[in-house]
This record gives C-alpha cells, structure tokens and sequence, in this order.
C-alpha cells in the first residue's frame, strides 16, 4: 500500500468549496518516534492560519524561503536546511488557488499518477562547488599585509520529490533555484529562450572551454600546440566529412575541426551514402541536392555546426559508404571506417548528441525557431527572490531516452571530449573540466563540481541524516576498466547483432594504445596475453544463448569463450583480477590457436553433478536496469559421488542456462541432476563473492578455484586436440578436487 503521512498541521482548513481527504496508512508507526524529529519531513510543524491574500500558503510562509538560503556558502558549513513536506499532490493543487509556490509546484509535476496519494517532499542538497579566492589579515602581529587563501564554496538547490512507497514514481522529480537578478549572474537559474536554443550561450560555451580548458579538451588544439608538426597521418587511410562550405563530401587524412554527430538511426528511413552515389556527393553541392532527404536530426546537426563555426561535420550514414546493409562487411570502405570511429569521436571538436526522441527524425529541438516548448515557470515570492523550476540532473534524464540504450552510442559517449546533449527539450554542455547547462548560469574558470556531477540517494523514509552524495561515475576514467566497460556495453541494444564487437572496438583500440602494456591486445573482444585469464570470468545477466552461425564457415560468428559469442548482457565480479600478472595464480595453460577463434588449452578436468541450492545474494549481482524476468539459473556444484551417504555437499556454485533443469531428480528433499557435467580448473579464486554464498565473509579458510564447464564436441580439433564450448564459468572449493582422478587434457576451445 503507498505511503501517505499524515500532517501533523491539523488545524489546516483548505478554501471554501475545495474538501481535501486525508488517507491514513499502516506506515503511520513510522512516524510516531519518542524522539521529536527536528530536520526531517515527518517534524511537527506550528503553522500559522491559512489566509488566502497573502499570496502563500501557511507552509510557504513558515518556510519564509530568502535568496541567502540557496548560498552561496562556505563547503565546510555541511549542515543542510530542515525538509519540508507538503501533502498530497491534490493537497498541494488545492492551495495552488491561492499560493503561488504550491501552483508552481502542481503545475511542473508533470502528468501525475495517483494524485491522491503521491506524498510531496522539497529536500535542501548541494548544487555546484566551486573554488573562491578569500582575504584576510596575516596572523603575524609584525605583518601588516593580507593572505590569500582559497576556499570551496556551494550553493544549495530545492529537490521536489514524491515520498510514495510501492509504486513507481507518480511524476519525474525536478529542482527550485532562484532566477539570477541581472543577465549572466553565476550559480543561479536562467530563463530559457522560447522556441529556440541561445546560440550566443553556446558560443560562450564552446570559447570558455578552449581559453579555460585548453588541450585537455581538444584533441585539435593538442596539435596545434606542437611546434613541429608530424607527417604521419591522423586517419589511416583517410575519414569522409561533410563539407559544409562546398556542400559537398571530403576525404581527410589530416586532423580538421570537425564535429560529429551521434544519434539513433530507429525505424524511420535514413539516407545512406551508397557506391553509386559517393561520386555525386564528393562534387561541390552534391550534399545540398540530397540534404532535402536526410532525416531531421542530420539537417538540424549540420545547420547547428554551420552556425557555430564549423566546416566540417561527419554524419555516420553519409560519411560510411552503407552498400553492406547485411553486415557480413565485404564493404571494404565500410570495414575501414569503422575500424577508425574510435579516433573519429575521440578527435572530434565536439559532439553532438541527438537524444530528444527515438529516431532520426527527431532532430535537435530549438535549432530552428519554434521548435521547441519551454517548460519553465517562474514565481516571484518577494522583491528579493524569484524562483524557477529546472529538470533534474541532465544525465539522469539522458539514462531514460533510446540514445542511452543503443550499442553504438557508448563508445561515441565514452571517447568524446566535449559534448551538447539535446535532451528533454534543454541544451546542456560537457567536456573534461566543466558541464553547463542552459537553465543554470555555472560558467565558471573555478567551477569543481555540479548538479550534473552528482548522485544523491534520497530516501522514502523520514531521516535526520541528510541524504549521501556520492559522485557520477567518471566515464574518461572508465577506459582503464575493461571489466566496467564491457559490463555497461553489453546491456546496451544492437540493430545487428553482427555489430556487438564492432560496437566497442574504437574503445578497445584505445584502452590498447593508452593503458595496456604491448602484451595485451583484442580478439573477439577479449583481451589476450596476460589478461587472457581473467578476460575468461565473465558471468551472464540473463539466460546465455550462443550467438547465430556463421553460414560461410559453418560456426557461430564469435567462441563460445568470448561475451560476444553470447546474446545477453554480462559482467566480471571482483573476482576477476585484472591486476594479477603472476602465472602463480594460473593453473591451466591458455594460449590462443593458430587459428585466433580457438584457444588451446592444457587444463585439468574432473567430473560433477549440479544441484539447486542456493547459497547466495541475489542482490549481490550488479543491477542492470530494463531487464526482465529471466531463467537465468544459479545451480550449486556437488560430488560425481555421495561419499558420505547423506546429505549431497554444496562445494560451489555456477550460473547456467534452464535447459540443464530438465535432467533433474529429486533426491533428499534437493533436486539433483542424473548426469555428471565436466569441468576444468582455470587459475585460483581469492574467495566466494556473495551472489554465490551469503557466508562469504566468515566462510572457512578453503582455497577457492575459478572453473569453466565445458561440452564436448563432435568435430575434431587440431592437433589432436578435442574441441569443446563452455557452458558456465563459476568457483569451487579447490579441495573438492581431491577426491578426483588428477586427469589433464588438452582442449581446443572454440
């Protein structure tokens, strides 16, 4: 059942001819502490009588919110304002007749659900951080000068939100800051130009980031500054941009200021540059010709760069010659520039990000006039403070749009510096140093930290506790974690499954030059030489199904050994320990064929039955959001034998398809499969994580092994080898082992 509080305001008496209800709950014991509250929402609150011509409600008047309250304030002084609940959104609406701060709030909750028993809540947190220069006088009686010292100073910003339990959200959270008094004054809200982005802002956007900022943002500028210039070519052997003086299609080896564009193709038809056109397209206003036919977001983008400045642009359909739409990549033009879209975003000036809808032809809203509606509502509370409503965090926003679910717009997120995101109707600006957004003055040379920069976990229940603040994950740096990155990628949807290595290959080329050793390298998406081993512990998310054959050599397209040989999204726990270059650790011997879709193997093998009992944490596994219900299995590890002729040992766990249920019996209460499954010993394990046993912690001190059941197949391998797929990887309890026959092979796993 939702949670509605009951306000402890009694005496509230709504307008004559407006009745509101008050729902009681069974959560009312959360609320009736012995303990008076005196920050969080459920605190009693002495209200004064209602009085409809003052313009507020008692709330609001009690709340008596001034400019100050929002800061700016020393970072040190941590103490938040108290919270405020304001009753049910009907509650709220009613008082809006006559209170401008509850009309506000009713009006920017967009379509509400369950109006009656969505419970609102303002919560006081932290907004941007930045450093300030501050004078005092020296603390040495003889001096008779002044010391600079810097300081981290914030503002503070309302967070609107709904405190309902047990349903989804009954409307999307947003912010209350106050508007800036004059044009351009920092850290407060800024009033959206109707119908159209503010070119001028995003000029300055763009001038800030490469006076303030400089070669840390652009790898065009990198250039620049190096006085020798290099002859080695930026793309080898050339990218085709669009340019936009000539209208026409160029091909470039050099490093040009360029900007790309990323976007989402959907269902909707989009030109393509094809082998009987690209002559066309390179003369001079060959692009003008065909620019009626391109979808809107293409239009927009190029218009967009035009106005910034920029000649040229690269557009993925028109620049990729697209004859191969099968994907089986005879195209060579398309083989080659896709091998270079790494260092085509990476290189790129600026990004520009179309994540406003679900196609093509969504286009960039507010680039030409009218094209966009401006949600913001202002109200003045006093001479002194006028507030407005702004989104939530633009990337919290972004996680909710078709652009963040698509497989192609990771690697273009990742590796850009700078970005303009189109999203939500709103422009807002990010690159290595800085995010700014077009209803928020933050540009600032000493900007440390944002709104955007942040992700607070408010809670559903009253806290005296402000609510913890933990920063947004920092995608540069999650280049040097292969393990994330795969992680992230492989939730993410793919038009052609054909494309699922092509997809993270630019960052895969990056990690490569930049991070790893020249040990490491990629096949299939793995990383070989000494991160092969744990490159292997990849997990499933959702039932594992192999990916589909390659007709011309008669396999799938990608091993079995391999996340790209599988349909599903995966991930690596920390077991899997990418730091480890001791062979110590290693107990099979791995190496990739002659042949680099096979891997060849000398490991131990030893024989074991599955069992369902489940010793392990569910919510241990990472979350993965838009997923449904799987039958996905995590199956326990017993002996081939009962020894002890009572109840069957748990000795490790392993995730695995369903099918493998079907050969179950029961057996003492406990289900158990008829048959043995094989297994062979990959490298040692530090320990059980906790999806796999609760008692993980404070588990007895028995060594751990990581191992990978295998199937045999029936072709023959090289060399004599006998072929085999994996099934499973998971762990066991390494002395589980000892009562098995020590019997090693030599495997070819494809």
């Amino acid at each position: 059942m939702p949670l509605t509080y009951i306000p402890r305001d009694l005496d509230y008496v709504p307008p004559p001819g407006q009745e509101v209800t008050r729902l009681e709950t069974h959560h009312d014991d959360l609320f009736r502490e012995t303990n008076v509250p005196s920050r969080a929402w459920n605190r009693p609150l002495d209200l004064p009588p209602e009085d409809p011509t003052l313009g507020l409600c008692a709330r609001h008047r009690l709340m008596d919110l001034k400019r100050s309250d929002f800061g700016p304030r020393p970072f040190s002084q941590q103490q938040l304002p108290p919270e405020w609940y304001l009753g049910t959104y009907t509650e709220v609406a009613a008082r809006g007749l006559w209170c401008k701060m509850c009309q506000l709030i009713a009006e920017a909750c967009d379509d509400i659900a369950w109006p009656d028993e969505a419970d609102i809540v303002m919560s006081w947190i932290g907004d941007v951080r930045w450093k300030k220069k501050v004078h005092s006088p020296e603390n040495d009686p003889l001096s008779n000068g002044m010391k600079t010292t810097e300081e981290t100073w914030e503002t503070l910003w309302l967070r609107v939100r709904s405190i309902m339990i047990g349903r989804a959200p009954p409307f999307t959270p947003f912010d209350l800051v106050p508007v800036g008094r004059r044009e351009g004054e920092l850290f407060q809200g800024r009033g959206l130009k109707e119908g159209q982005i503010d070119l001028d802002l995003v000029r300055t956007w763009l001038r800030s980031c490469r006076e303030w900022h400089g070669t840390e943002c652009s790898h065009w500028l990198r250039q620049q500054s190096v006085s020798e210039p290099t002859s080695v070519p930026t793309f080898d052997p050339f990218i085709r941009v669009i340019d936009l003086e000539e209208n026409c299609l160029v091909e470039r080896s050099d490093l040009v200021r360029y900007v790309a564009l990323s976007y989402v193709w959907g269902r909707v038809q989009v030109f393509k540059t094809r082998e009987e056109t690209i002559d066309e397209l390179r003369v001079p206003g060959g692009i003008l010709e065909r620019k009626p036919l391109f979808p809107r977001s293409l239009r927009d983008a190029m218009t967009l760069a035009q106005r910034l400045g920029y000649r040229y642009i690269w557009i993925d359909s028109i620049c990729i010659i697209q004859d191969d739409d099968t994907d089986t990549y005879q195209n060579l033009d398309k083989r080659h520039q896709i091998g270079q879209m790494g260092k085509i975003y990476q290189y790129a000036d600026l990004t520009i990000v179309a994540a406003s809808g679900e196609d093509a032809n969504a286009g960039l809203p507010g680039v030409e006039a009218g094209t966009r509606e401006a949600k913001q509502k202002e109200v003045k509370i006093s001479d002194d403070l006028t507030i407005m409503n702004r989104a939530v965090a633009w990337p919290d926003a972004l996680l909710r749009t078709t652009w963040e679910e698509r497989g192609w717009t990771y690697q273009e997120r990742i590796l850009s510096l700078r970005y303009m995101y189109f999203v939500d109707g709103t422009v807002h600006f990010q690159c290595q140093r800085a995010t700014w957004s077009e209803d928020f003055a933050a540009e600032c040379p000493s900007l440390e930290l944002s709104a955007a920069d942040q992700v607070v976990d408010f809670s559903h229940i009253p806290s005296e506790v402000p609510p913890p603040v933990e920063l947004r994950p920092n995608l540069k740096f999650q280049l040097k974690r292969y393990p994330e990155l795969v992680g992230q990628y492989t939730c993410r949807n793919m038009t052609f499954i054909t494309d699922r290595v092509n997809g993270i290959q630019g960052i895969l080329n990056v990690i490569k030059d930049h991070f790893f050793s020249e040990n490491v390298g990629f096949v299939h998406g793995m990383p070989t030489g000494e991160l092969l081993h744990p490159g292997l512990l990849w997990r499933p998310r959702l039932e594992p199904k192999r990916i589909h054959m390659d007709e011309k050599k008669g396999r799938p397209l990608w091993p079995s050994w391999s996340w790209a040989g599988w349909t599903v999204p995966v991930y690596y726990d920390y077991g899997a320990d990418f730091s480890a270059t001791s062979t110590g650790r290693y107990q099979a011997d791995i190496s990739l064929g002659p042949d680099p879709y096979f891997l060849h193997l000398v490991a131990r093998v030893g024989r074991f039955r599955l069992m369902i009992e489940d010793r392990g944490n569910e919510d241990a596994v990472p979350p993965l959001p838009r997923v449904r219900p799987t039958r996905l299995t995590r199956y326990a590890i017993t002996h081939a034998t009962n020894t002890h002729e009572g109840d069957e040992e748990w000795i490790g766990s392993i995730w695995l398809t369903w099918s493998y249920r079907r050969k179950f019996v029961e057996h003492q209460l406990k289900l158990i499969s008829r048959v043995t499954q094989e297994f062979i010993i990959l490298s040692e394990a530090d320990k059980f994580e906790r999806e796999e046993l609760v008692e993980a912690a404070t588990a007895e001190k028995r060594a751990v092994v990581n191992v990978m059941m295998i199937e045999r197949r029936e072709d023959p391998g090289t060399d004599g080898r006998v072929r085999i797929e994996r099934a499973g990887v998971g762990r066991m309890y390494r002395d589980a082992w000892y009562g098995v026959e020590e019997k090693w092979e030599r495997f070819e796993l494809g």
